[in-house]
């Protein structure tokens, strides 16, 4: 084409960079020269070996370009929905919203979650410290006894750390009616001007609790990190949280000037309680509190229309019907669904794994699309010399197309994967693969799979989506009831719960209990669930003593069991380690506690702590023969001499190895299950102030909290020390934490008198009683650690 051609043409590449086909085979050429040097030909394209090489270069181009999906249609399977969930991916309005933080966050959060609210405002008592409210009743369906419990239980639901709701204060709003003379245009609808008049001096004198929809504000171009900053409420966001320090009637004038139909605004009051007011309005304990008023039917009508000099008559019923249809008409514009406001993106499936063979792309003289049967021997080795490039090609295509359980969470099995190709792909192929080939491979596979090192890996990853990592460094050496194996899935697990539960680990990490939720049961909160997943706790729901108890067991540091002491002579006897077994029954089925039963040292209602925190190593357990009988002991940790425990005798050698197998496994499950931590916030106590003589710092800003101290982890000081910097580390910084490590009949005291104060809390019965006797014996448990003045308490 000449250079003064008009046609239509292709536009010349203007990069300097080959496209990728030639670069590869560039690259892949440049090998070749280095590595057969003089021993190849001429590199020309008669070349077979060249023919071989381009197509290669081509199908890897294939692969790039399958790997340039959307990743949305790489995470899509086969029926087209992406399970978000599985993947550990969160919505924006779930994870980008945060728990009610300020005064107006709670105050958003109240009117949403309490449609019988007409307003409240919460304001800070300096004198205990706690949340003053200041309400509005929206109607008269419930006594202010029903509205105040029904605000407590609601701001429970979402209160933070060192955070309490004192004080409700419901007060009556001042009733407006507004006074005005309008001149309206001829084609004007009376009735719509005087329902949009009322309409707009509602909006005005409720100006703080006005709202407006999600998906206006994200018309309006507001990004999704704008659109949910604050707590998340599906009935609409308040345009104005902070109360109104005044309300001048100036700023009404503007807004009903610009009614359709008005055409000039004659004259403009405000009655309140039977004055007008023509400037400002009143307030009440500086809080602009008003409700509108529309005048009666008969009682005359406020609002007067004129078309000229003629007065124009309005039915106040048509009036009425219209403002409340355009009140309906507001509230439906902000009721949305956050799901709907931010759909999720939807990709389109793509069979990735589907494999087309580079043998069908090279020349027909090559002969090797002929029937299987009619090839010659020379045809078939090219054939199984080409199958090396095919079979990689083909896993990295089955590699892509499991991304979603490559990523998922849940599948910790497996992160290599790989494809057999068929008949339909390559003619023949069951001529050169083995018959087990899908086992052989299956194993070379597994022999270099790392699944838990790339699993750690790839949720890392997952993790540092959301700026979060989890360091494990400092746990992973008190796995006191794991092996080496078994500890490390165990971490990988505890990771898949912390992406699992990202929401609470964020957005709820300050999250206080819920006092008027199931005792031991969802009355935990995010701070103790964070803390429990960061320290592989096994208890969070129920007291820390149940474990123990549900067997009719009871712990004590004071009592021992029966001490042998062996001499020298019988030691070579006694030297006879326990196997590890695997048992075919749980550590609490019905047939360990069988053989639990034969244990000696669990016959009575009381144990010693220390049979807890040494019977979970079975490397502490001996097996001596004494005469007939097989004797199964327990070494006495921390003792002077060669002492031990007694825990069984048998008549044979396997019933001391199950034994001993059954009592390590059964101590390990009751240590686990007792693990855990309670929180107590000091300002929740302020009902005993006038009657537990206690100091008044030990309400302000103090946290105590309580740990058991009879397992085997949590005797250990260095673990002590873990818990008590991983507790103060994510305490809020305004508030004084102290971990304490207490003996298991001092916890048994603590949550009796703990369940009686929660249970008064939630039946709202007087707090005098439960929470004096709860301050008192805390602030005995404080000053036993060295943290406060007074005695120590009574066991």
């Amino acid at each position: 084409m000449s250079a003064d051609s008009t046609g239509p043409a292709l536009a010349r590449r203007q990069s300097g960079q080959p496209d990728r086909f030639n670069q590869l085979k560039q690259q892949a050429l440049a090998d070749i020269v280095q590595l057969a040097a003089k021993r190849w030909t001429d590199y020309n394209l008669h070349d077979p070996g060249i023919t071989l090489l381009e197509q290669l270069c081509f199908s890897l181009t294939e692969l790039e370009y399958r790997c340039d999906f959307n990743i949305e249609d790489l995470l899509t399977p086969a029926h087209g929905e992406i399970d978000y969930q599985a993947l550990g991916l969160v919505a924006p309005q779930h994870i980008l919203s945060c728990r009610p933080t300020t005064a107006e966050d709670y105050r958003r959060y109240l009117l949403d979650c309490l449609p019988q609210l007409a307003d409240i405002h919460l304001l800070t008592d300096k004198l205990t410290g706690l949340y003053r409210a200041v309400a509005v009743a929206a109607d008269s369906s419930q006594t202010p006894e029903q509205l105040k419990a029904a605000i407590r239980r609601c701001y429970s639901a979402r209160r933070n750390l060192g955070e309490q709701l004192g004080e409700i204060e419901l007060l009556q709003p001042l009733a407006c009616q507004p006074e005005a003379k309008l001149q309206i245009h001829a084609a004007a609808d009376p009735v719509e001007v005087v329902a949009e008049l009322y309409y707009r001096c509602r909006q005005l004198l409720q100006q703080s609790s006005e709202r407006q929809s999600y998906a206006a504000l994200l018309a309006q171009g507001l990004s999704y990190e704008q659109l949910f900053t604050g707590p998340l409420t599906p009935g609409g966001v308040l345009v104005h949280c902070a109360p109104q320090i005044s309300v001048q009637l100036e700023a009404f004038f503007q807004p009903l000037q610009r009614i359709d139909g008005v055409e000039q605004l004659l004259q403009f009051a405000l009655r309140c309680d039977n004055q007008l007011y023509y400037d400002s309005l009143p307030l009440q304990q500086g809080l602009a509190l008003y409700r509108l008023v529309l005048p009666e039917s008969g009682s005359g009508n406020a609002i007067s229309l004129y078309l000229g000099d003629k007065q124009v008559s309005v039915e106040p019923a048509a009036v009425a019907q219209r403002y409340q249809q355009k009140i309906f008409h507001q509230h439906s514009r902000w009721q949305l669904e956050p799901d709907r406001l931010c759909p999720l993106p939807q990709g389109r499936y793509r069979p990735l794994a589907q494999y087309h063979t580079l043998q069908q792309l090279l020349p027909v003289n090559y002969g090797l699309q002929q029937n299987p049967a009619q090839l010659h021997n020379a045809q078939w080795q090219l054939k199984g010399y080409l199958l090396l490039f095919e079979q990689l090609l083909a896993n990295f295509l089955a590699q892509l197309q499991q991304l979603p359980a490559l990523y998922s969470p849940d599948n910790l099995n497996q992160s290599y994967y790989f494809q057999l190709l068929n008949d339909s792909q390559l003619s023949g192929i069951n001529r050169l693969y083995a018959e087990d080939m899908a086992a052989q491979l299956t194993a070379v596979y597994q022999q270099f799979d790392n699944v838990l090192a790339r699993k750690h890996r790839l949720l890392d990853y997952l993790l540092a989506l959301y700026g979060e990592s989890l360091n494990q460094h400092s746990l992973q050496h008190y796995d006191y009831y794991h092996s080496a194996h078994s500890g490390a899935v165990r971490r990988l697990q505890q990771k898949v719960r912390y992406l699992k539960q990202i929401v609470v680990m964020t957005r709820d990490r300050v999250a206080a209990p819920d006092h008027y939720a199931s005792l031991w049961r969802d009355a935990i909160g995010g701070f103790v669930q964070k803390q429990a997943l960061l320290l592989d706790l096994g208890q969070t729901a129920q007291s820390l003593t149940t474990a123990v108890l549900r067997y009719k067991l009871r712990l004590s540091s004071k009592r021992q069991l029966q001490s042998l002491y062996l001499d020298e002579t019988r030691a070579d006897g006694l030297l006879q380690p326990v196997p590890a077994i695997r048992l075919p029954f749980a550590p609490d089925s019905r047939r360990a506690r069988r053989r639990l039963a034969a244990a000696v040292c669990l016959q009575g209602d009381i144990v010693p702590q220390q049979l807890l925190q040494s019977g979970i190593n079975l490397s502490h357990y001996r097996i001596s023969q004494q005469g007939q009988d097989y004797q199964l002991l327990l070494k006495v940790a921390h003792s002077q001499h060669d002492e031990w425990w007694l825990c069984g005798s048998f008549r044979q050698y396997r019933g001391a190895v199950i034994l001993a197998n059954c009592l390590s496994r059964f101590l390990c499950q009751l240590s686990y299950q007792s693990e855990g931590l309670h929180v107590i916030e000091h300002l929740l106590l302020l009902a005993a102030k006038s009657r537990a003589r206690v100091p008044e710092a030990f309400y302000n800003g103090q946290l105590t909290v309580l740990c058991p101290n009879w397992t085997a982890r949590f005797a250990d000081p260095g673990f002590q020390r873990l818990v008590a910097e991983s507790v103060q580390l994510n305490c809020p910084a305004h508030l004084n934490c102290q971990v304490l490590f207490i003996s298991f009949e001092r916890m048994h005291r603590f949550e009796r008198l703990f369940k009686y104060w929660r249970s008064a809390v939630k039946a709202g019965q007087p707090l005098q009683d439960s929470a004096t006797a709860l301050v008192q014996y805390l602030y005995a448990l404080r000053k036993a650690a060295g943290l406060e003045g007074g005695d120590a308490p009574a066991d």
